[in-house]
């Protein structure tokens, strides 16, 4: 397992964002921008006695997802040349492509982001496992009581809930 870093994009300017010592050790209470100059107050975040993590490490809200680390734009650049490709493969391009995702999906480490500011945690411990994405809470969020959904939030975040029912 790789070394815990968090990082997140800079509202300011978008840029990316390292939180330093996000393992817990000596967490700073700030961090500034390195492109823009723009500073972040940091929120301390619980983490578990297995040093898995109970709130997000940048905002210190409990809500966070678990997704895999994979670059979108990578994946959208396979499907892209595979359909590309199709009809002068006898559509086998499309096969690989679906085979190579299947290869990514099984080989590739998760990830951990926040519902709220979208700070990625990478190299945690795994417990307590957060579950997958799910729009309910992510509508619930973003829209407060304009949501259509209308069940209340989990009490302590979504650390060990269960995965979501859709």
């Amino acid at each position: 397992m790789s070394a815990p870093c968090v990082h997140y994009e800079c509202a300011e300017c978008g840029a990316r964002v390292d939180v330093p010592s996000a393992d817990g050790a000596n967490p700073p209470s700030a961090v500034t921008c390195a492109s823009c100059g723009a500073v972040r107050e940091l929120a301390p975040a619980d983490l578990a006695d297995t040093g898995g993590l109970l709130g997000c490490r940048a905002c210190g809200h409990p809500e966070l997802y678990r997704r895999k680390a994979f670059p979108r734009a990578l994946g959208i650049g396979i499907v892209v040349v595979a359909a590309v490709l199709a009809p002068f493969t006898n559509y086998l391009s499309l096969a690989a492509a679906a085979l190579l995702d299947l290869v990514f999906f099984l080989t590739m480490p998760e990830e951990v982001v926040c519902y709220v500011c979208d700070a990625v945690h990478r190299g945690f411990p795994t417990t307590p496992k957060h579950p997958r994405f799910d729009r309910e809470i992510d509508e619930r969020l973003k829209y407060g009581k304009r949501a259509v959904m209308g069940r209340p939030m989990r009490e302590g975040g979504t650390a060990g809930a269960p995965e979501p029912e859709h």
